[in-house]
């Protein structure tokens, strides 16, 4: 019992690292950046999807940073063709940064949606984007898309834009595949526009809370909270096995004293059983040792 009761102990210990461990073993098979200029704001939509590697052991935490003035507004993943709020962590800003953190559960896309305001100079508007390589990546798409009606457009590093389908966007679109943890891509983008239009005033993110992301938010965990959760988790696990094994010791220490009064009663019996030749007082006839009635009349022996 005692080796059962280590073995559980050591197994509760060793499982709080393990999220740790987890967390450097993340690998995205894929990372798609979308920015979406002047869309349904006067400011930037920008939306990160990933999908974690088979490789990647689950459950799984993916961090992700955005600008400390970043606005999130969705964190949700696809599941049977529908976007769902995804579990996370409040975010935690770090200097210029926020950092939120996804409960990844399934090999399915996961994604942020959040807006950042676009530099204006007059008529001139300009955008800088970073990805930081916080994880290795085998596929990266990055889509950057402005109003159709914008001139003099440039981006760094070059490329070179092409309409839209629907003819109200110009599109640029970067490729790269196999880019590790901490290679970096960064993409500037500059142009003009005569008005103030937004390309889909009607449009609303997929995945659009009904009121802005807070503490109460569903589906939102505290990251403060967490290290307290976990912990509470852990000690209501050892108290159960603690209560388990006083349990099992004090089932032992009785079986024990049962055995021990049983033993004692034995002994007891065999002082009381005749002793010696002893004769039936009513017929006269010989017991045998341990009678306690006459064999020939049946009357009950006297003790010799």
């Amino acid at each position: 019992m005692q080796k059962w009761f280590a073995v559980l102990l050591l197994s509760l210990l060793l499982a709080f690292p393990s999220v740790a461990r987890a967390q450097g073993e993340v690998k995205f098979e894929s990372l798609s950046i979308e920015l979406w200029a002047e869309y349904d704001q006067p400011s930037m939509l920008i939306i990160n999807e990933f999908v974690v590697s088979p490789e990647t052991p689950l459950p799984a935490q993916v961090t992700l940073r955005f600008p400390k003035e970043g606005n999130l507004t969705a964190v949700a993943f696809s599941a049977n063709g529908q976007l769902v709020n995804a579990p996370f962590e409040t975010p935690a800003q770090q200097g210029d940064w926020q950092t939120i953190t996804i409960n990844v559960d399934a090999y399915a896309p996961y994604r942020i949606e959040y807006y950042q305001a676009i530099a204006r100079d007059n008529n001139k508007r300009s955008f800088n984007y970073k990805w930081f390589g916080d994880y290795q990546v085998s596929q990266f798409i990055l889509t950057l898309s402005i109003p159709v009606d914008s001139s003099e457009a440039t981006i760094t590093p070059v490329n070179t834009f092409a309409p839209s389908p629907d003819g109200r966007f110009l599109v640029a679109t970067i490729n790269k595949r196999d880019l590790n943890m901490g290679n970096s891509y960064q993409i500037g983008v500059a142009y003009q526009r005569n008005t103030e239009a937004l390309t889909s005033p009607n449009a609303a993110s997929q995945v659009q809370p009904s009121e802005p992301l807070g503490e109460d938010t569903q589906g939102r965990t505290s990251v403060d909270q967490l290290p307290w959760i976990v912990g509470g988790v852990g000690v209501a696990m050892i108290g159960v096995a603690l209560i388990l094994y006083r349990r099992s010791l004090s089932a032992s220490a009785s079986i024990s004293s049962q055995a021990r009064k049983r033993r004692g009663k034995g002994v007891g019996s065999q002082t009381d059983e005749p002793q010696g030749e002893v004769y039936c007082h009513q017929c006269g006839a010989r017991a045998v040792s341990g009678d306690r009635f006459c064999r020939a009349c049946g009357s009950r022996l006297r003790p010799g």
